[in-house]
């Protein structure tokens, strides 16, 4: 059993980091609608970005690891596999569902992840739901619902791309939870993440093609883009990371849910 400082730890980083996601999502919002940033320039960049300081600081605090994970065949196959799928899929399906349904919508949408995440842990555990992990998965259901039918269950009133890219998004964020487990517990936070950005920007860039792309940001725009890669990113992935690790992934993505409340709150300060 987790120590309670660890436990606490990841309560809290698994908090901000939902927190810090729902502010992204409004960045993302904005660079998309205001300044025509599609997601497929967006998401190889930031990862990028995001992915180049996490292995910058490993290198100053944590080299041996960040070497070690290198050689490590069998854990540098998951960290790629948590990078393409997890960390790729999920930040190019969340800017796709927001591009298509916005930021409010979308943000509602990932919290499905507690879904798939408690339905693979109750198979692996050969368990039954806990009351607790029941009740997340009834609301998460329930506020999808509610949005996509406005209320009114014979009437879809959200875009179906939107929806898909959603289910797509949550889906992707529970591969998020549930891939690092192990690299975590023996590289640690800086390592996984710096390796999965980087692994996840290759196949982004591979597959959407950035430099095709033509963005012009102004200087207002980059601001946004700043905000979108230091806090939505790089301070977001860190902390929700931390919190998959100190306090398991079952209760990181019931804490996640604290992502579109707080982007719902965002948007509307905004």
């Amino acid at each position: 059993m987790k120590g309670y400082p660890h436990l606490l730890r990841g309560i809290i980083c698994a908090l901000l980091g939902g927190i810090f996601w729902g502010f992204s999502g409004n960045c993302g919002e904005v660079l998309m609608h205001a300044f025509d940033a599609p997601p497929g320039w967006l998401t190889p960049l930031r990862m990028v970005i995001g992915g180049a300081f996490f292995i910058i600081l490993s290198a100053f605090i944590d080299r041996e690891r960040l070497i070690d994970a290198a050689k490590d065949k069998r854990m540098l196959v998951m960290i790629i596999l948590f990078g393409v799928f997890g960390v790729m899929l999920m930040q190019y399906s969340y800017l796709c569902a927001i591009d298509y349904a916005g930021a409010g919508t979308a943000l509602t949408l990932e919290q499905v992840n507690v879904v798939f995440v408690m339905a693979w842990l109750c198979i692996r555990e050969r368990r039954a739901p806990r009351p607790r992990e029941l009740a997340g998965v009834v609301l998460a259901f329930t506020g999808v619902v509610v949005i996509a039918t406005q209320g009114d269950i014979t009437v879809l009133n959200l875009p179906l791309l939107g929806l898909i890219w959603g289910i797509a998004s949550a889906l992707a964020t529970a591969f998020y939870n549930l891939l690092p487990q192990r690299p975590l517990e023996r590289y640690g936070t800086c390592v996984v993440n710096g390796y999965g950005m980087l692994f996840g920007s290759m196949a982004c860039s591979a597959l959407m093609r950035p430099w095709s792309y033509e963005v012009h940001l102004p200087v207002e725009g980059w601001i946004v883009f700043v905000g979108l890669v230091g806090i939505g990113t790089i301070a977001a992935y860190f902390l929700y990371i931390q919190g998959v690790k100190d306090a398991g992934p079952m209760r990181a993505s019931l804490l996640a849910c604290s992502e579109p409340v707080a982007g719902t709150f965002i948007g509307a300060i905004w």
